[in-house]
């Protein structure tokens, strides 16, 4: 127990500074390469779509969808689902989320908050 003490003593800065950069990976969300507005409305998955504009704005939906020719991205606000038209011309990309990643980098967000947790109490001889 003293030998790990002593040993966070003299690197505790830098295991602090790594644990904390690593927790920014918590709750990202990861998405695929690019796909076409077709493709995503045609794709049965769940998860989200986020649909970024050629003005640089990023939308996030839950779906999109095909109807008479036009494109929609849905989303539910107050428990109601709502409709907003996407122009073709108007969308630069849409990327689904892939929820495999995402799940692991929360996974390791949280091992990573626990073992700083632990770290700390062996640093300052809890």
């Amino acid at each position: 127990m003293i030998i790990l003490q002593k040993f966070f003593k003299n690197y505790s800065t830098k295991i602090l500074a790594l644990l904390l950069v690593s927790l920014l990976f918590q709750g990202c969300k990861v998405y695929q390469k690019s796909t076409t507005l077709e493709q995503a409305s045609k794709a049965n998955q769940n998860g989200f779509v986020k649909v970024t504009m050629v003005n640089g704005d990023e939308y996030i939906y839950e779906s999109i969808e095909l109807n008479d020719g036009n494109y929609y991205g849905i989303k539910t606000v107050n428990e109601e689902k709502v409709k907003t038209t996407l122009l073709k011309e108007d969308v630069l990309k849409v990327e689904r989320h892939t929820k495999k990643s995402s799940g692991f980098l929360t996974f390791m967000g949280i091992t990573i908050g626990v073992a700083s947790v632990i770290l700390v109490i062996l640093m300052f001889g809890g």
